[in-house]
């Protein structure tokens, strides 16, 4: 016995075949949710998410020890935030100690 297009497509029409793909498929994705494919999406959604995240934390944390490398040793830079947050007047000198 030889398989013809015509039977395989007959195959396919066959709603009892949808039926069985359906209810297989819906036990799958709801009744096995913590398993399924909608956890496994959710999952994937998750770990994109965090990682998104992460990388903004990393780009932050190197800006702010930029910020604190430029503070460190730009005499200039001190001068202007000590003045801009009250600490010092425009007329007074900073002296940086070590």
């Amino acid at each position: 016995m030889t398989l013809t297009a015509h039977d395989i497509r007959n195959f396919l029409m066959q709603p009892r075949l949808w039926l069985f793909i359906g209810i297989a498929f819906i036990l799958y994705s709801f009744i096995f949710e913590r398993a399924g494919f909608i956890r496994q999406y959710q999952l994937k959604r998750e770990n994109i998410e965090l990682q998104e995240q992460l990388q903004a934390a990393q780009k932050q944390l190197a800006f702010l020890q930029s910020e604190i490398d430029a503070l460190k040793t730009d005499i200039d830079r001190i001068r202007q935030e000590a003045i801009r947050h009250g600490y010092a007047a425009p007329d007074e000198v900073i002296i940086q100690l070590r």
